[in-house]
């Protein structure tokens, strides 16, 4: 498991900030955690990792082949 840092010693009021760019630094934070998070469990579990890998993978290749197979012609004969 990731480990986050301890931050202890400050015991000041803390105001709040509000506003885009403070929304988006706790967005930023967040998702630096959670892929953090998600490193560390494939890290752990690569047999896991390994298997959703390849069924992505063979998820996107069937649904290239329907999509490609949806777009060919219509005409059914062999020859032209």
């Amino acid at each position: 498991m990731a480990k986050k840092p301890l931050a202890a010693g400050f015991t000041g009021d803390v105001a709040e900030e509000t506003g885009v760019a403070a929304r988006t630094k706790s967005a930023v934070h967040h998702v630096r955690d959670e892929a953090g998070m998600v490193a560390a469990h494939a890290v752990d579990h690569p047999a896991a990792t390994g298997s959703a890998i390849a069924a992505v993978g063979l998820l996107g290749l069937a649904i290239g082949y329907m999509l490609g197979m949806s777009s060919a012609s219509r005409d059914r004969r062999w020859y032209r």
